[in-house]
């Protein structure tokens, strides 16, 4: 028998001379090994699926990228439309599909979690798939999106999964060995490209390193007369590190950035009025501009509005964000319209920003380096409760400073106070210490019946022996069991399972809804869905499909709406469970969809809808993916009227192009 060819270990890629971790990463894809990368943010992680897609191509096979959120995904598609040719590669979001028949195919991870739900027949000739932002596993809402899509590979496809630093990525690779018995190499490179220095901003004007601050808190604690040695960036000497309460030190802090040259900055806050506020009033501030660059910001916005084929006329509080840009200042966070968040990022990209203001989403869905990132706070509300950073949220955000071959050394400054620091244990920010990832897996119904249906040669109780909680011993397999036991019994109850635990008819056509099943399924199966005009039906998906923790304002309910809510809360009490674990109607939500399907302008319906303009794009999308599910599995009526909503939610801002 011939030996097996092994593969020369690859040097340079794209002209760029590789690190030994990224070598090592070509020769593991080469030989057709799973692999598991963690590496610190910014250190050419991205380069090893841009190979692995070559590879790919080369060889005649196809591949699915996933990503955990859409603003990443459509950035991808670019990224590979650019290097590989647009025929090479599709796009599936769940609200846009573009050439789905690719070798390359670009997707979220809940439309990637669909596919192999559905048995879709495109995973037959899927070889590889991407797995970026690995980590996401242990996202409390999503990363059960991530386990169940792992668990559901088939054996035949190989897996690469991109991770900022993990401790316990070992322990995932072995799970993953375990749950599909093939080979999973792992990788850890622990050194950053370009190292990272942490500063403390203070009322003097000055930088102050973590150490300093924290040698001061010591000594206060011990109640000792100390000083806080300055080792800021310009050796300034030494003085007090006292507190600060003025809300306009930020201003402060970007002129130290302006005269130490350490542009373009990031400065992240947790809240978007926060953000804006600030962005204006730098803007109002400084002008970080030459006049020839404004020039260039000009022609990038026209670009962009073309290229979105939106009217800047049509654009909320588009003139705000205008003399923003034209100063080299911008804001970014999710309640922004999509157009004003790619300007913003192209503009980013072009060196034309200095410093833009941005929400947490930003170090998750784009990929930008900057020379500095800054901190508002290091304390964020988590829904519950105020709370410090963890390290994972920290490095995830601080990460981005610091771009590789161009800044020896990326700069990270918090604005956080003695007496915040002092508060309780103070965070001493150590990338050796970011927290293991966990489990996050939980059952739910549409998985159930597709498990049955589509999957029968693997029980259910053998995909809950293959959980990473069970693996982890995080919680016992009895646990899992007895919550599958008791959504099985309510399926039984409701009619989807028979005696024998076998689909019915109603649990069929219930394969193909994969949010709020039991409602949507009760509503086809009584026929409350047949009189439903377009308009009832955007009213009903947009009600249901509010996920934003902030509360709308409490609105009289649509009669009609009313009248589903009385169907849902019998169907709660039929299945002996509490009506908000079936559905949560949001009436206020349901307003702004049926003004929008009604073809109202957009200041119309942000107006009377009380929302942000990116929450109502966001909305409307998450809408239009609830009625393409309806469309699918619905009687013919129904589902002309559902693709008739879509067509009237799918309209100017709202609309995604490519």
């Amino acid at each position: 028998m011939a030996k097996q060819r092994v593969p020369e270990r690859v040097l340079r890629y794209r002209g760029l001379i590789l690190d030994a971790f990224q070598q090592e990463a070509f020769f593991h894809l080469q030989q057709g090994s799973s692999l598991l990368v963690s590496a610190p943010t910014g250190t050419g992680k991205t380069l090893i699926a841009s190979f692995l897609i070559d590879h790919v191509l080369k060889s005649g096979q196809r591949l699915v990228y996933t990503a955990p959120i859409k603003a990443l995904v459509h950035q991808k598609f670019d990224e590979f439309c650019a290097h590989c040719g647009g025929g090479k590669v599709g796009l599936a979001t769940g609200d846009l599909t573009v050439n789905s028949e690719a070798p390359i195919l670009v997707v979220t991870t809940e439309v990637f979690r669909n596919i192999l739900r559905s048995s879709d027949p495109r995973v037959k000739s899927l070889s590889w798939v991407i797995f970026d932002e690995l980590h996401y596993l242990d996202h409390e809402e999503r990363g059960s999106v991530w386990e169940e899509s792992i668990l559901l590979k088939p054996s035949w496809m190989r897996l690469l999964g991109l991770s900022a630093t993990v401790p316990n990525i070992d322990g995932l690779a072995e799970w993953i060995r375990h749950v599909h018995d093939e080979p999973v190499a792992v990788i850890q490179h622990t050194e950053r490209a370009v190292p990272l220095h942490h500063y403390y901003f203070n009322t003097s004007g000055e930088a102050v390193s973590q150490d300093a601050i924290m040698d001061h808190i010591d000594a206060s604690h011990k109640h000792l007369d100390s000083k806080g040695g300055s080792l800021g960036l310009d050796e300034l000497g030494e003085r007090l590190i006292p507190d600060y309460a003025d809300s306009s030190r930020f201003l402060q802090l970007t002129a130290y950035l302006r005269r130490h040259r350490l542009f373009p900055a990031l400065f992240f806050s947790f809240n978007r009025r926060d953000c804006e506020q600030k962005a204006h009033d730098t803007a109002r501030q400084f002008n970080l501009l030459p006049h020839h660059q404004k020039r260039a910001v000009q022609f990038v916005i026209e670009k962009q509005l073309r290229r979105a084929g939106v009217s800047k006329k049509r654009v909320p509080g588009f003139n705000d964000h205008l003399q923003c840009w034209l100063r080299g200042t911008a804001v970014h966070h999710a309640g922004l319209l999509p157009v004003l968040r790619r300007i913003a990022e192209q503009l980013l990209s072009d060196g034309l920003i200095r410093i833009i203001y941005a929400t947490e989403t930003f170090a998750v869905g784009v990929n930008m380096p900057v020379r500095t990132v800054c901190f508002g706070s290091l304390e964020k509300y988590d829904g519950r409760r105020r709370r410090f950073l963890t390290q994972q949220e920290y490095f995830q955000m601080a990460g981005r400073a610091g771009r590789r071959g161009r800044d020896r050394s990326g700069t990270v400054i918090s604005m956080a106070s003695v007496r915040q620091l002092s508060k309780g244990p103070a965070p001493v920010w150590d990338e050796t210490q970011l927290e293991p990832v966990y489990s996050r897996f939980s059952f739910s119904y549409n998985l159930i019946l597709n498990m049955l249906h589509r999957h029968p040669h693997r029980s259910l109780e053998s995909l809950l022996t293959h959980t990473f909680s069970v693996y982890q011993q995080q919680r016992p397999k009895q646990e899992l069991v007895q919550e599958l036991q008791v959504q099985t019994a309510i399926l039984e109850r409701l009619g989807y399972l028979d005696n024998g635990g076998h689909l019915t008819e109603k649990g069929l056509k219930a394969c193909d809804l994969y949010v709020h099943t039991l409602l949507l399924s009760e509503l086809l199966e009584l026929g409350h869905l047949e009189d439903a005009d377009p308009v009832k039906l955007a009213k009903l998906a947009g009600s249901l499909m509010w996920e934003r923790s902030q509360k709308l304002p409490a609105l009289p309910g649509d009669p009609w709406l009313l009248e589903v809510e009385v169907v849902r809360d019998t169907l709660a009490r039929k299945a002996q469970m509490p009506p908000e674990d079936v559905s949560v109607f949001h009436h206020a939500a349901a307003v702004p969809m049926g003004l929008w399907a009604k073809q109202k302008p957009l200041d119309q319906v942000l107006q009377k809808g009380s929302l942000e303009a990116g929450d109502f794009v966001q909305l409307a999308r998450r809408s239009m993916d609830l009625l393409r599910q309806l469309e699918r599995a619905a009687p013919a009526a129904v589902s002309q009227r559902a693709a008739q909503a879509i067509e009237a939610l799918d309209r100017d801002v709202v609309r995604v192009r490519v």
